[in-house]
């Protein structure tokens, strides 16, 4: 499973198959809470949900967008850190395999440069996904990318 952690949206994707070539994207969704709504409340609800999807799919790792390495914008751990935190203890509990990758590696090993968009994430996911790849929002998208690096790495994520 893939997870672009996000206070405000958190998006999720699972894939499976035996190799690259036989990859499926299975399920995916983003997670959504409001801006008003208490700190932990927040947290609990993206666990919550996160935490149906690991049993529902039966995933067996989790690759994270590590949003820490980003020098353009150093507060943004101070709003994710417990975001990962909550699903770094997720992989703990179902003792899944935990994988962190930066964004600019995200995006430079699924569309060979560093600097990608969004949008040229999901058209590179798409060679790999077949050209009807729909997915519902860019933070899926992230997940999707997520997931797919992390096959190669972990134990089918």
């Amino acid at each position: 499973m893939g997870i672009d952690p996000g206070l405000a949206r958190t998006g999720w994707a699972v894939v499976s198959g035996e190799t690259f070539q036989r990859l499926s994207f299975d399920a995916g969704g983003t997670i959504k809470t409001a801006p008003g709504v208490p700190l932990h409340e927040r947290i609990g609800a993206i666990a919550q949900e996160l935490e149906e999807a690991i049993q529902c799919h039966r995933v067996s790792a989790l690759a994270v967008e590590d949003h820490f390495s980003r020098r353009n914008a150093p507060g943004v751990g101070h709003l994710l850190g417990p975001v990962i935190g909550a699903v770094a203890l997720l992989a703990f509990r179902n003792r899944l395999s935990f994988l962190l990758i930066p964004p600019r590696e995200l995006k430079h090993r699924v569309t060979g440069t560093g600097a990608a968009g969004k949008a040229a994430l999901i058209h590179s996911l798409s060679f790999w996904f077949g050209p009807g790849l729909e997915i519902g929002t860019t933070h899926e998208g992230d997940a999707l990318g997520l997931a797919f690096l992390g096959f190669g790495r972990l134990d089918r994520p």
